[in-house]
């Protein structure tokens, strides 16, 4: 038998004490940062360096709770039986993945205004009518705690795009509405282990 195969019967037979055993092992954690490090330098290397978007406000920010993301799984990767790392770890990667959500459908609702007005233009409408530009945004982001993650690391974190205004899609699906996929798998992944620690918080 398998290692997966018996996994999944471990699973089926006591989830929680299944996932309680799971949390604690290293491997779990360095895979969510693997996940986040390849959004990340997916960004950065396929989007922005070789297809050449440039990231816009929303971008970045997205980027950060990824980097949130990467940084949490380390956190508990140091030592995945500390309660203080396990706490620490865990809220920053709540944190990051709720936020990166709300990002994430934020950057949708702008893409799909954004080309609703290219649509009513291209027919000769009127740009008040249509609501205005959906694809406005700054290009002085404002990070958590005020962090100058612009100027630390510009070329990750210096929006120079318009929100919105990518073109780009695979499988019918845009940018935004793949971050949003892959924000809905962190959090299907994060909410059971976060499951088994509390049951193995009240089994002590």
């Amino acid at each position: 038998m398998s290692v997966i195969s018996k996994g999944w019967q471990d699973l089926s037979r006591s989830p929680l004490p299944t996932l309680a055993q799971w949390q604690n092992q290293r491997w779990l954690w360095l895979l969510m940062s693997g996940a986040a490090l390849f959004l990340i330098l997916s960004a950065m290397g396929y989007f922005q360096w070789f297809l050449e978007m440039d990231p816009c406000e929303i971008c970045v920010y997205i980027r950060f709770s990824q980097m949130c993301i990467l940084f949490a799984g380390l956190i508990i990767a140091i030592q995945p039986g500390n309660p203080l790392l396990k706490l620490i770890g865990l809220a920053l990667a709540w944190y990051a993945v709720v936020q990166g959500m709300i990002w994430s459908i934020d950057l949708a609702g702008l893409h799909d205004s954004s080309h609703a007005l290219d649509a009513v233009m291209a027919e000769g409408g009127d740009l008040f009518a249509a609501g205005g530009g959906g694809g406005a945004c700054s290009t002085e982001p404002t990070f958590p705690l005020g962090l100058p993650m612009h100027e630390w690391f510009p070329y990750e974190f210096q929006p120079s795009g318009i929100c919105g205004e990518d073109d780009w899609s695979l499988l019918g699906l845009n940018m935004a509405q793949y971050c949003i996929i892959a924000y809905a798998i962190f959090i299907a992944a994060l909410a059971p282990v976060t499951a088994g620690w509390i049951h193995q918080l009240r089994n002590k």
